[in-house]
């Protein structure tokens, strides 16, 4: 199945490349618009628990199996809903009339949204700016110093 292989592809390397023509447009709207929170907290999940599979990452994950595949199982079961059922007319329309990109550029879409809900989180946002406290100030100021004058 090359549009399962375009959806893994680009939820590991996340380009957010937005060149979209109408029917990708309409193929995005419908699986933003039909994708519920959960779905897109299970998406993120599964970016998550993909990407610990790396070999610089995966000392610091200690999911067990039945996490990894509940996250396969719940990503399967979004895909099947989304293609077979809530979204099938716009994403045949999105293939038909400019390719199998679409559904990637579609999903890149769902993704930044996706992911996006998740920074909001007061705890990721506050997480999010831990490294600041290591920054040197004095070195950054002087590295834009040109930028500002």
């Amino acid at each position: 199945m090359r549009i399962f292989k375009f959806f893994i592809i680009f939820l590991l390397s996340i380009s957010f490349n937005i060149n979209a023509g109408p029917f990708t447009d309409e193929f995005s709207r419908c699986i933003v618009t039909k994708t519920t929170s959960q779905e897109k907290t299970d998406l993120v999940k599964w970016i998550y628990v993909t990407i610990s599979f790396h070999p610089q990452l995966a000392d610091m994950s200690n999911l067990s199996s039945e996490d990894v595949e509940m996250v396969n199982i719940r990503v399967a079961d979004y895909m099947t809903n989304v293609f077979a059922y809530k979204c099938n007319k716009e994403l045949i329309e999105a293939i038909k009339y400019e390719g199998e990109n679409s559904v990637v550029t579609a999903f890149e879409l769902l993704g930044e949204i996706a992911i996006s809900e998740i920074m909001v989180d007061e705890g990721v946002s506050i997480a999010s700016e831990f490294f600041t406290q290591y920054l040197d100030e004095s070195v950054i100021a002087e590295a834009l110093s040109e930028a500002y004058n």
